[in-house]
């Protein structure tokens, strides 16, 4: 029994089967940790892509009315529209409901403000009908409110107050 038997009697570095049992289970605990790790961060995006998406319609309504109140000769408010007029005639016109503006332009329609809290009007003194300002109320971050004005430029810088007979500068 030469050579076979040394082969039979030689230590093997090995692990046993406790050990081998342990090490899966410590791996699986980490791959779930991993895991959920992953899933909070998708999570986490999904949030902030939601805020920021909200905050870019807010600010893509804003740009829209701003470029409609500046190229507007005037604006005239007839029950719950708003008509936008542009060399003598109606360019644009917005409707405002309840939860949103509707914008119907001369080449699309579209959602402006929606879930706007407040909005407000204010008249020229020479005309009732015809609007100097807006003041629209708009929720920002789901939590937040930011007033946006929008007013036509004005060639005068101060009118005359006639109940106290004194000017009144703007």
């Amino acid at each position: 029994m030469g050579k076979g038997g040394n082969i039979l009697r030689k230590r093997i570095k090995a692990s046993t089967l406790v050990e081998l049992l342990l090490t899966m289970i410590i791996s699986g605990i980490i791959f779930l940790l991993v895991f959920d790790g992953v899933d909070i961060i998708k999570r986490f995006s999904n949030i902030v892509n939601n805020r920021i998406s909200a905050n870019q319609t807010v600010l893509y309504s804003h740009r829209f009315m701003e470029h409609l109140v500046e190229n507007a000769d005037s604006i005239i408010k007839r029950g719950d529209q708003l008509l936008f007029y542009r060399e003598s005639r109606v360019s644009d016109s917005v409707t405002i409901g309840a939860t949103f503006f509707l914008l119907k332009s001369q080449r699309m329609t579209d959602t402006l403000f929606a879930g706007y809290i407040d909005c407000h009007t204010s008249p020229l003194l020479e005309n009732g009908d015809h609007i100097d300002s807006l003041f629209i109320n708009c929720v920002v971050n789901a939590r937040d409110t930011v007033w946006l004005e929008y007013g036509l430029p004005s060639n005068r810088y101060a009118y005359l107050n006639s109940d106290d007979d004194h000017e009144d500068f703007r």
